[in-house]
């Protein structure tokens, strides 16, 4: 999945801004902490019970299936994105 078709995708599904976006990085970072890659330690990402991922997020076929360098595209845009919400104060 290239971060255009993630993006596409995105907001094609996109109910709940804050919400979605954080089930997708969260799931983004899960999927490489899976295939342990670096990931950024500015994430502050830190694993929840097993693995990371969640086979009920509508993400994650989508990332089991991509590219580790999409996942690293997609999951800095992620970043980028949440931090942009959370200063124009859209987060919860």
């Amino acid at each position: 999945m290239t971060l255009k078709k993630f993006k596409n995708e995105y907001r094609l599904i996109c109910t709940d801004t804050w919400g979605d976006a954080m089930d997708a990085w969260f799931e983004c970072a899960g999927q490489m902490n899976k295939r342990a890659m670096e990931i950024p330690r500015t994430w502050e990402y830190r694993p929840g019970l097993g693995i990371g991922t969640d086979t009920e997020s509508y993400w994650y076929e989508l990332f089991e299936n991509a590219k580790a360098n999409e996942l690293v595209q997609i999951g800095r845009f992620l970043f980028r994105y949440c931090q942009y919400l959370k200063f124009k104060g859209k987060d919860y």
